[in-house]
């Protein structure tokens, strides 16, 4: 019901604005770029935007420059009442780009966590998908609209981040399904594995031991949290590092059932990201801050110096690991 719902709201409305969370994801531009794929087969019009620019490891995606980070000026310059929000679990979470919707703007949200507001008009949210891609290559399905290569090389993007490169549960057989017609439709998962995950900068690199040099065990060693600093993330080496997947570090140690990685982007504002094992609920976890994502991955943002934010985890955290 919710995909006729979902395929309706895009046959009779125009104008969309496309957004993500913030510092959207492999799997938010993924979904977006698949989407633009699709918008474009029925002949709308669309415009992008992210409160920030997206990772520039994805810019080898054909349609990358169509995102457009948000400005001050696009505030009363830009109303948009149709919008298709992916991935992102609460409106809240596109950050700026939510200041460019009409009052009575109309939402398509695209989604798969398990947390998420349903704050839509239309809420097409599957969490048992295991990346919201998953759920753009079901409109494609639904619509008979053939998946073409660029929104395949997108939506194999989507993929693979959200499965922890086709490793974590949610890597089902249904994944690995449209993984192949995504293969068969032209991406070539070699040329993908090496953009994503294998042309890192020195300055990731210099990042990566920081985290390493940071790790400390708790509980019994069931526990593990890691940081990077403000100090370094505000160095010339720091603004570059893209974290992603620093937090897995820490999780790869053996016995560990919880990781936390901490950034501490601004001084006492702290970005926290969270991933466990053993079906232990961090999705719950990160909802005590206001934070969320899926059980085994979520995050939040929290305030405070990272002894006092870590203090404050290791509490929550606790009575899931003793």
């Amino acid at each position: 019901m919710e995909f006729e719902k979902a395929i309706e709201f895009l046959r009779t409305r125009d104008n969309f604005l496309l957004s993500s969370h913030v510092n959207p994801d492999g799997d938010g531009v993924g979904s977006i770029l698949g989407m633009l794929g699709l918008l474009q087969k029925l002949g709308k019009n669309y415009t992008v935007i992210t409160e920030d620019k997206p990772q520039e490891k994805l810019s080898f995606l054909q349609r990358f420059d169509e995102f457009t980070p948000y400005n001050h000026e696009m505030k009363g310059k830009l109303s948009f009442s149709s919008a298709i929000i992916i991935d992102s679990p609460h409106l809240e979470r596109i950050g700026t780009p939510a200041q460019l919707l009409a009052k009575d703007a109309q939402i398509l949200n695209i989604d798969h966590h398990v947390s998420s507001e349903r704050f839509g008009t239309v809420n097409l949210i599957i969490p048992s998908a295991a990346a919201s891609a998953q759920v753009v290559a079901g409109l494609f399905d639904r619509l008979k609209i053939a998946i073409d290569q660029d929104s395949a090389d997108a939506l194999y993007v989507g993929l693979s981040v959200d499965t922890g490169r086709f490793r974590f549960n949610n890597t089902t057989a249904e994944v690995f399904r449209l993984a192949a017609r995504l293969v068969e439709a032209g991406v070539q998962p070699d040329l993908i594995a090496d953009e994503l995950y294998y042309q890192t900068s020195m300055a990731n690199k210099t990042g990566l031991a920081k985290v390493l040099e940071s790790i400390e065990l708790h509980f019994d060693g069931k526990v593990a949290t890691s940081f990077l600093g403000h100090e370094f993330l505000n160095s010339p080496d720091g603004k570059d590092v893209d974290t992603e997947g620093f937090v897995n570090q820490p999780m790869s140690i053996e016995g560990v059932l919880v990781a936390v990685l901490i950034r501490e982007n601004e001084k006492g504002k702290t970005r926290v990201s969270l991933r466990s094992r053993n079906d232990i609920d961090v999705n719950a976890i990160a909802g005590q801050f206001g934070g969320g994502g899926h059980v085994r991955a979520s995050g939040c943002r929290m305030e405070g110096s990272i002894q006092e934010v870590k203090a404050k985890l290791l509490a929550a955290i606790g009575p899931h690991v003793k």
